[in-house]
């Protein structure tokens, strides 16, 4: 199925999908009707509102009602239980109203369990009703709202292509990737989650020293970044407040990609290895960092990259002992 076919159907308007959706909306021909749905009244009113200016909206009560009206549907929800309800609840699911041989296309935008994608992919195959891809997405809210979001993809490669349209509406065409078999999107962007979570630790580590030493931090962020420390967190996203303007550590670590999700990719991670029989050194560091930034006053609801305070806050909850100047 070709972009400019009819039929496209998207649900979950939550702060990665409202802008994902309005991109396609966007990007779409005029005269084609996007339907969407959401629990949240007031995000699906305010969503109608600013997308109806680039062609129709209807919002749907159901994703069965959805699907009833969509060929091509894209799913952004917060967790695995919500992916299997939206799918497979007899009653609401999308696959009650999408019957055998009615070729759809489904594209999962959620970062779940890869164990539970492959459930909910196996529940659309026995049901004939069409295809099902992993396709989670980086880049946070900003790159959501600009279309600039990377995309890691599993599926068969024939799903991928046909997929492609409709990913490049809301990714960079040269970061979206083909990672392989069903799950292989997720496992790659947990594994790429897992990895930068682990490098992020060692790097607060690693100032935090310095500052302890005496060190000048802007020196010492110099010195990593010119050696073989040097690592995308080093370059964006030095914890320590005033060394690097941009970083989330100058805005106090407000808003981006929060604790809790970071928590929650980073426990999909560890159980992947496990399933695999990968072995793992560092993963349950990581977890349990994350299980106390979950209970911190310094980490909950912040930025993910808070755990930072872990290393210098003395309440009891840390992980060190010196002060946050």
């Amino acid at each position: 199925m070709s972009a400019t076919a009819s039929g496209y159907g998207f649900i979950g308007l939550g702060n990665m999908g409202f802008g994902m959706a309005l991109n396609i909306r966007g990007k779409l021909p005029k005269e084609t009707t996007l339907n969407v749905c959401e629990l949240d009244e007031h995000r699906r009113m305010e969503f109608k509102e600013q997308a109806s200016a680039y062609g129709p909206v209807e919002v749907s009560n159901s994703p069965k009602e959805l699907a009833g009206v969509s060929n091509v549907i894209l799913t952004s929800l917060p967790f695995a239980n919500a992916v299997a309800d939206v799918f497979e609840n007899p009653s609401t699911g999308l696959l009650a109203a999408s019957p055998k041989g009615s070729n759809k296309l489904f594209i999962d935008l959620s970062t779940i369990e890869v164990s539970a994608s492959l459930a909910v992919g196996e529940a659309v195959a026995k049901s004939e009703a069409g295809v099902f891809i992993d396709a989670p997405v980086s880049g946070g809210i900003p790159a959501a709202d600009n279309g600039t979001l990377s995309l890691m993809v599993g599926g068969r490669e024939e799903e991928f292509d046909r997929a492609l349209p409709i990913l490049e509406m809301i990714g960079r065409k040269e970061s979206i990737f083909y990672c392989g078999k069903a799950g292989a999107g997720l496992a790659a962007k947990q594994i790429n989650n897992y990895i930068a979570n682990v490098s992020f630790l060692a790097l607060g580590e690693g100032m935090n020293t310095g500052i302890r030493f005496g060190l000048d931090p802007k020196i010492l962020a110099e010195v990593i970044n010119a050696g073989s420390g040097m690592c995308w967190n080093s370059l964006h996203m030095n914890p320590v407040k005033g060394v690097q303007p941009n970083s989330s550590a100058s805005r106090d670590f407000e808003g981006g990609f929060k604790t809790e999700l970071a928590h929650d990719v980073t426990c999909m991670a560890v159980q992947l290895m496990d399933d695999v029989g990968a072995k793992h050194v560092l993963g349950n560091v990581i977890k349990d960092v994350y299980d106390r930034a979950l209970e911190s006053p310094h980490c909950k609801g912040k930025e993910c990259r808070s755990i930072y305070r872990l290393l210098v806050e003395d309440d009891g909850k840390g992980l060190g002992t010196t002060k946050i100047e």
